[in-house]
């Protein structure tokens, strides 16, 4: 039997996350006003075709696929890379919360948009906060780092939207939010998990400081359907 986060959006759209998304049997999307993912149970040939039909003009969809796809010209490929895929394995239940960070929501969702429209983290759209458990830290009133909760995978929840803003990189501030959303997802009983590219040393690295760890190499793609 497969591990449910062998294919994560699928899973999530099929468990903790379907009331976020619509579709069938065959393939199912998350809501459009939160992300572009989509979910298929085994990404062949056929599959894509019934994507590629369900699809409107320069529509966009993400996937997270357990190999290498086979695209024809009917795709403009806008992003096809390997990812890793970790899990994390330390408790924060007993994490003591800091005054400084605080929880984000409706009311924040300007400050959230400006700047993961600034560090690029991956999509983010103004119905994103939605997934819940997003923390960030306020300086002089300005949002500078957030983290927060995305997919849920049966039992297991992705960490997203981990950010720090330019001006304050490099001073700590993602592994000060971070065990709040850590917290927040065991707090449910869920496991976390997220994915990155594996160049990317820096978050790499803060990960594994905070007890994750790599569990399998997945391919992320972001795909558009062509104009015929």
């Amino acid at each position: 039997m497969s591990h449910p986060l062998d294919n994560p959006i699928w899973t999530a759209l099929n468990s903790g996350s379907f009331h976020f998304s619509f579709g069938d049997t065959k393939i199912r999307f998350i809501d459009r006003k939160m992300g572009f993912f989509a979910g298929m149970p085994a990404y062949e040939k056929k599959e894509l075709e019934q994507l590629h039909d369900t699809l409107e003009l320069g529509q966009r969809v993400i996937l997270f696929t357990p190999h290498v796809l086979e695209l024809d010209s009917r795709w403009l490929v806008h992003n096809d890379h390997e990812m890793f895929q970790m899990l994390g394995t330390r408790s924060y239940l007993d994490h003591t919360e800091s005054s400084q960070i605080q929880e984000l929501g409706q009311k924040e969702v300007a400050a959230m948009l400006a700047l993961t429209k600034l560090t690029k983290p991956g999509p983010f759209f103004e119905n994103t906060f939605h997934f819940g458990g997003y923390f960030g830290c306020f300086i002089d009133g300005k949002l500078v780092s957030m983290a927060g909760s995305r997919l849920v995978a049966g039992d297991f929840t992705e960490v997203s939207a981990v950010c720090t803003h330019p001006e304050f990189q490099g001073l700590g501030f993602s592994k000060r939010v971070l065990p709040h959303v850590l917290k927040y997802i065991q707090k449910l009983g869920k496991i976390p998990y997220l994915h990155l590219y594996p160049e990317n040393t820096p978050a790499l690295r803060l990960y594994e400081s905070l007890g994750f760890e790599v569990r399998n190499r997945l391919r992320v793609y972001s795909l558009e359907k062509a104009a015929p």
